[in-house]
């Protein structure tokens, strides 16, 4: 498929081009970006620290994760027959 994509934009790159404009340099285009969204970052010029967290906290956080960093499927489900009998029925009150 990309073979014959390639061939074809070679053999009709006149008829493809025929309506093409050339975009403007690189530094006109940063320029115009810069132009356009105001510079927020100098006024805040400290950086924030990260936490910094002992071995035993990174170990029981590893522990937890996975090794993407997030947490496995269901860690927050709720046991729907323990949930009922605290809160009760409607038909109770």
């Amino acid at each position: 498929m990309t073979y014959t994509l390639s061939e074809y934009a070679k053999e009709n790159k006149e008829q493809l081009m025929e309506n093409h404009h050339p975009v403007p340099s690189a530094t006109s285009i940063s320029n115009i970006i810069s132009e356009e969204t105001p510079n927020t970052a100098p006024s805040n010029k400290k950086k924030d620290k990260k936490e910094q967290l002992s071995k035993a906290q990174k170990r029981k956080l590893a522990d937890k994760t996975d090794h993407k960093g997030e947490l496995p499927r269901g860690w927050n489900w709720v046991d729907v027959v323990k949930h009922l009998s605290k809160t009760g029925s409607k038909d109770d009150e």
